[in-house]
């Protein structure tokens, strides 16, 4: 496993100098709210993730490995580990960035130690969605229709639901929302508990998708 995760990493050579954008993007959300980073920095580092399987799809790697001494689940779990640890580095550079954004944000709020446990629990739910919505139909169906299916329509998606709960919070008047918040900051511990568990479970689920499906297909 520990191979193909250094083989994936090699892989994505031709992308890494995209990696330099990320400071620069997370700095500009940074300047709304400082809150945005941990999310979005998650996000960012963990799209990176779908750079192996373009290599692989560009260079037919899944015939290559037929005919090395690999089987299918160290390559399912070596990208599942480095996914983590895109997840992993994308949640601390937005916590690294918090301070140096927060000088310059236009919202002064600055998040305490449970309020960023809270941020980086609904990270790590959030990664555990994309997750189930994403390996499971890249090793199924390979990178061209798996980032279509797997990346970009779930993204969209849940971008939707959430303009749409916020557009019926201010229609209906009903403070849903900011009763769901208030809620939270009043136990904050137990939500963020039940997020990180929630995100543990969508991400094992992912990967028994993952380790069946790659397993039942031909190349």
């Amino acid at each position: 496993m520990l191979k193909m995760l250094r083989l994936n990493w090699s892989a994505m050579k031709c992308y890494r100098i995209r990696f330099l954008m990320i400071p620069v993007c997370l700095f500009t959300v940074g300047c709304l709210s400082p809150i945005f980073l941990v999310p979005m920095g998650a996000f960012l580092l963990f799209s990176f993730s779908l750079n192996p399987f373009a290599v692989e799809e560009k260079g037919d790697l899944n015939r290559l490995y037929l005919t090395l001494p690999v089987d299918r689940r160290s390559v399912v779990l070596g990208r599942y580990v480095l996914s983590f640890l895109l997840f992993a580095v994308g949640v601390l550079l937005g916590l690294a960035m918090m301070p140096l954004a927060n000088l310059v944000s236009l919202s002064k709020w600055y998040p305490d130690f449970r309020w960023n446990l809270a941020l980086i629990s609904f990270s790590f739910l959030f990664y555990g969605i994309m997750s189930l919505a994403m390996y499971p139909l890249l090793f199924k169906m390979g990178y061209q229709r798996g980032k279509v299916w797997g990346y970009y329509v779930p993204a969209v998606l849940i971008c939707l639901i959430y303009v749409a709960m916020l557009e019926y919070d201010a229609m209906a008047g009903n403070g849903f929302l900011m009763n769901l918040l208030v809620y939270a900051s009043d136990h904050l511990l137990v939500v963020s508990g039940g997020m990180f568990a929630a995100g543990g479970m969508l991400l094992a689920l992912s990967c028994f998708l993952s380790l069946w499906l790659y397993g039942r297909r031909e190349f």
